[in-house]
């Protein structure tokens, strides 16, 4: 289980260096440090905020090495084929989903209606914060994929 303060949409925007439409296309784990992490190369579709190459390799917590796994709840997880909205940091070198899960966004495909964006699927508990601030979840789950990609558009020039 994982349980985490939920990540302020604004913050979300300021913090990621790059929002991009994605596909992943690969995935390998390995140990590293005693632990099992995920590289996913990622398709950029189309880049939303910041730059972005036409491929980016992101790690992720958790994955599967010959017959051990290991599940770490908050990360997100890429699926070959499948479309998400993503929030991308770089930190020391390497590409990670900013704010983890809460920073994955699902593209939800029904046939006659617009893409919209659905919850990462293993978030876990996201508490919230005090005051009248809106989560980055809060702001994004249910939303049509063109008008998401606005008001991120939006809220990054806000925010520079």
């Amino acid at each position: 289980a994982s349980v985490a303060i939920a990540v302020l949409f604004d913050d979300m925007v300021s913090r990621a260096d790059t929002v991009a439409v994605v596909t992943g296309t690969e995935t390998k784990s390995t140990w590293e440090d005693r632990r099992i992490v995920t590289y996913t190369r990622l398709a950029v579709e189309r880049t939303v905020a910041g730059p972005a190459e036409k491929e980016i390799w992101v790690r992720t917590l958790g994955g599967v090495v010959g017959k051990i796994g290991q599940s770490v709840s908050g990360e997100p997880s890429f699926t070959a084929g499948a479309r998400a909205l993503v929030f991308i940091s770089a930190i020391d070198g390497q590409y990670v989903v900013t704010g983890r899960a809460q920073g994955h966004y699902p593209i939800v495909e029904i046939k006659g209606q617009a893409p919209t964006l659905g919850p990462s699927p293993d978030a876990g508990a996201l508490l919230p914060r005090r005051g009248p601030t809106i989560s980055a979840r809060e702001r994004l789950v249910g939303t049509a994929l063109e008008e998401a990609i606005s008001t991120v558009k939006q809220a990054r020039r806000s925010a520079q």
